[in-house]
């Protein structure tokens, strides 16, 4: 109610997400919601009205002069997707990564030149920054000359009751939506160019002519045949299946069901279907790109490689590893109760530093 003293222990948030499309972002910030839901943090989301939701340009418009207008002077604002008000008293951003800096030529012109320019406004104002891994921590400070006392890591983490090793009729029933066949290599389609898709399928050219590869599929969750007809490739052989869109129910049982699951990104902030392919077991093959070196535990939980031979032989190994380990090194470290409890432990530190009247990052 107007006139009402401030909650000292609720947390604000920045609902512009919810209304963007669901990529790994959005999921990050549902998940903690969740994880907040389940852990009794009090919380209040606040969303674009209807005359500003229905398109980019609306939202931006409401997240940069309606939205600080229904935050009072002394709450605490969290924008957990990579953008947020830069006029805000008590904001917390979540930068995942910052990858239009180093790499403007992956974005288009009008969306680069938009984010160059709000994103260090932005970082500058706010009282704290969160970041998803030490690699995006650094760029981050690096590229917006920030004090590293600023940015505070928490790791991603994804939901142990949703993401975990599927049952055989689980794996059977999609396997049998999606006509695929075992055994299988999984990946995640995007014609992004840091997703270095093309790298992708030239790596399986190599490795599906290898001893112990040559029954193996590898199939492709994402996109459609429209956009990788672009790309000019030949996909005519079988090797390869384009499964198309999925539906986030069944990313667990394909998970669960693929000998490995391949990310070839060359820039990730954090990568979140390392951790959600580790949670169902399922070892991973990446590229040195990013974050993915903090995650995954080299020979263990899945293989780090620097180039397309590294790519073949990983790929060759991964029935050597563990599923049990790769599931155990998920709950040590990438729940989201976990996450959801390291945010809450950042907000806390907030609240008690606007009671002290001191001004502090989050670390």
């Amino acid at each position: 109610m107007p006139g009402d003293p401030p909650d000292m222990n609720k947390i604000y948030i920045n609902g512009h997400f919810l209304q963007q499309q669901l990529t790994g972002v959005q999921r990050y910030g549902r998940e903690i919601l969740k994880g907040f839901d389940r852990g009794g943090y009090p919380y209040e989301i606040i969303k674009p009205q209807k005359l500003f939701s229905s398109s980019r340009i609306g939202r931006n418009l409401w997240q940069q002069m309606i939205l600080p207008t229904r935050i009072k002077r002394r709450d605490v604002l969290w924008s957990p997707a990579n953008s947020g008000p830069v006029f805000a008293e008590h904001h917390v951003i979540t930068l995942h990564d910052i990858a239009i800096f180093p790499h403007p030529e992956w974005f288009s012109a009008s969306y680069a030149n938009w984010k160059r320019m709000v994103i260090p406004q932005i970082a500058r104002r706010a009282k704290g920054i969160l970041t998803v891994s030490a690699f995006s921590k650094s760029i981050i400070c690096d590229h917006l000359d920030l004090d590293p006392q600023k940015v505070r890591v928490v790791y991603n983490g994804v939901d142990t009751g949703r993401f975990k090793p599927a049952s055989e009729s689980a794996i059977q029933q999609v396997c049998n939506k999606y006509n695929l066949t075992t055994p299988y290599l999984l990946t995640l389609g995007s014609l992004n160019p840091r997703k270095n898709f093309r790298g992708t399928i030239e790596a399986w050219e190599r490795c599906k002519k290898q001893e112990g590869l040559e029954h193996f599929v590898l199939a492709i969750a994402g996109g459609s045949h429209a956009n990788f007809s672009s790309l000019d490739l030949d996909l005519s052989g079988g090797s390869v299946k384009l499964l198309g869109y999925v539906d986030d129910e069944e990313l667990p049982a394909l998970y669960s069901g693929a000998t490995g699951f391949i990310l070839p990104s060359l820039f990730e902030g954090f990568g979140l279907p390392v951790i959600e392919a580790m949670a169902c077991g399922t070892p991973v093959v990446a590229y040195r790109g990013g974050a993915v070196s903090e995650i995954m535990e080299q020979g263990h939980t899945g293989f780090i490689v620097k180039g397309l031979e590294e790519a073949v032989e990983a790929a060759r190994r991964i029935p050597e590893l563990s599923r049990k380990r790769c599931r155990e090194v998920f709950e040590q470290r990438f729940t989201a109760t976990r996450m959801a409890h390291d945010y809450v432990q950042v907000y806390h530190r907030l609240v008690k530093s606007r009671r002290n009247g001191i001004q502090e990052g989050p670390a």
